[in-house]
């Protein structure tokens, strides 16, 4: 009982804990968090395989949520970005970047794949290997890096260490002057 205690309280959100997971519904289950831009073609182009692995897998263990890391995606551009692109899954603003530092995200869009059966991070990095660089784009993937670290999981083989992939995309912008106190 005091150890349920301990986990929940060491798991839950709040205000003074942002970078810790979010507790799932169940410990028994993994959490996909997607660092998006609005204004970033790439995120933009990653909007329908986002919506389908959702789709597919969202009723299986599997969460999704997303955030954006910059200085300028306020509430009403998420959500328009949201609604525009048919998002289905929670998404928030990482205003101080919390979420992204805890995960090592540096680009957008970039995922951070959250094992809550183990307490760890079992993935982060590139959605699917389709683009090579900025600017450079495969007509159909031959990686889809996501999709088969989350069939892992389902069918119990999660990557023993952490699986790191080279994100494409737009680079967030750690020099926001965000806090006073940095």
């Amino acid at each position: 009982m005091v150890l349920q205690f301990l986990l929940s309280f060491l798991f839950a959100t709040s205000p003074l804990t942002p970078n810790v997971p979010v507790k799932p519904a169940t410990s028994d289950s993994l959490t996909v968090y997607v660092f998006l831009l609005d204004e970033c073609m790439i995120s933009q182009f990653y909007t329908p395989t986002l919506n389908m692995l959702y789709d597919f897998y969202h009723g299986r263990k599997v969460g999704f949520i997303g955030y954006f890391p910059n200085f300028a995606s306020k509430p009403e551009q998420i959500e328009k970005f949201g609604k525009k692109y048919r998002l289905a899954f929670p998404l928030k603003q990482d205003y101080y970047k919390d979420w992204t530092k805890k995960f090592g995200i540096t680009v957008t869009p970039e995922v951070a794949v959250w094992d809550h059966r183990e307490n760890r991070l079992i993935y982060r990095g590139r959605i699917d290997d389709s683009y090579v660089r900025v600017g450079k784009r495969k007509t159909h993937p031959q990686n889809r890096d996501l999709k088969n670290v989350i069939e892992a999981w389902l069918s119990g083989n999660p990557p023993q260490d952490t699986v790191i992939t080279q994100a494409i995309g737009c680079f967030v912008n750690f020099t926001d002057p965000l806090r006073n106190d940095e």
